[in-house]
């Protein structure tokens, strides 16, 4: 029975902890793999169970926390490291493969242990990446592209599918948002790879043309300290400044609180949108949940969506590539954005929620994407 330890980040809602625990729950379900996890340090010190929850259900938690530990000095023939910055350094065991992501195609600075040029001329050592986009960056880094592997991410269906309609209007009464309200939804950390400044914009414009339609932004300031009323006020001192009357950003919902899986599935049900005009992504799982519940999304075009996108699930939005200081992201069109807003708005294009929730149930749970992982693993 092959042992296969991960090294990773537990308890947490991270992006990487979040891969990984789900990774977990399907792992430890496979007969004929013995496997144990160990537990890396947090990048952040501060960061915890308590204060940054992963989400997870009880029950959950308990079959997460019930892997049992790596012992001392035990061998294990494949080791999956999941946690920043990359550990490159030698491993003593078997196979070795680290997880990673390169939002803007490099990874300069983001590794330890051992030198990148030296660790990817290392045959035994390979990489897991979520997304071609992001496997563009440990190619260019000097990885070999047959040891660079692509493994998507997921969605769980039993608590990514469609709210009815009683729950939803509950939720909106909840935001104090009307029933009649078209609200567009975007989530994660208030970085500019997101494009945050990008829809601001957009959704003042559009919110000129329409005066039923809201915005709800969710966070994730509990890891990182960043807010949207940051960018909002960065966008006050703008040339587009005169966009954002009191009306406009009256009609912003700022949602900061941490909120459990259940919970965000159940914001992601309650809109009509979900939109993320990103730069930058390694793989962007927010809009693939978000249509997992029937929710149509907007995203951009020539990145690392694109390989979970179809047309089904919504609209993409034109951009152009750009290069600079080593690194390279997209720079979605503003008009196009403004565009595919006001489609989704008008009803140029109607999206029928079981549709957009089944094309991504058909193709990416956890259970199927964690198949794949265990294939390149060999376990």
């Amino acid at each position: 029975m092959p042992v296969l330890r991960v090294e990773g980040w537990r308890g947490i809602n991270h992006s990487y902890a979040m891969v990984n625990q789900w990774q977990l729950l399907e792992l430890c379900r496979r007969s004929g793999l013995d496997l144990c996890h160990v537990d890396r340090p947090f990048f952040n010190a501060g960061w915890n169970a308590a204060a940054n929850s992963g989400g997870f259900s009880e029950a959950r938690r308990q079959a997460i926390g019930a892997i049992r530990t790596s012992r001392p000095g035990e061998a294990a023939d494949v080791v999956y490291r999941i946690a920043f910055p990359y550990d490159f350094s030698e491993c003593p065991d078997g196979r070795l493969f680290v997880f990673g992501t390169s939002e803007y195609q490099h990874i300069d600075g983001m590794a330890a242990g051992r030198d990148t040029a030296l660790a990817a001329r290392d045959p035994r050592l390979s990489i897991v990446t979520p997304s071609r986009w992001s496997k563009a960056g440990f190619v260019a880094a000097g990885f070999d592209p047959e040891r660079v592997h692509v493994v998507s991410h997921g969605i769980d269906p039993d608590t990514f599918r469609p709210v009815d309609r009683r729950q939803r209007k509950t939720l909106r009464n909840l935001m104090r948002v009307r029933n009649d309200d078209f609200v567009l939804l975007s989530v994660g950390a208030m970085t500019e790879n997101k494009g945050i400044d990008l829809l601001l914009t957009a959704f003042a414009r559009l919110r000129h043309r329409h005066r039923h339609v809201r915005l709800v932004l969710k966070d994730q300031s509990n890891l990182y300290g960043l807010t949207a009323d940051r960018i909002l006020a960065g966008l006050g001192r703008s040339p587009q400044a005169h966009l954002f009357t009191e009306d406009v950003v009256s009609s912003i919902v700022f949602v900061s609180h941490n909120l459990g899986l259940t919970e965000l599935a159940a914001l992601y049900g309650s809109v009509d949108c979900y939109v993320s005009p990103y730069r930058a992504e390694g793989f962007n799982l927010t809009p693939l949940e978000a249509a997992a519940c029937g929710v149509p999304v907007v995203v951009t075009r020539g990145g690392a969506t694109d390989d979970y996108f179809a047309p089904a699930l919504g609209l993409q939005v034109d951009s152009r590539p750009v290069q600079s200081g080593g690194r390279s992201w997209l720079e979605p069109d503003p008009d196009a954005l403004f565009d595919a807003l006001v489609r989704m708005v008008e009803g140029g294009r109607r999206f029928d929620p079981a549709a957009v929730s089944a094309a991504v149930h058909g193709r990416f749970t956890w259970a199927r994407v964690t198949d794949e992982l265990a294939r390149v693993l060999g376990v």
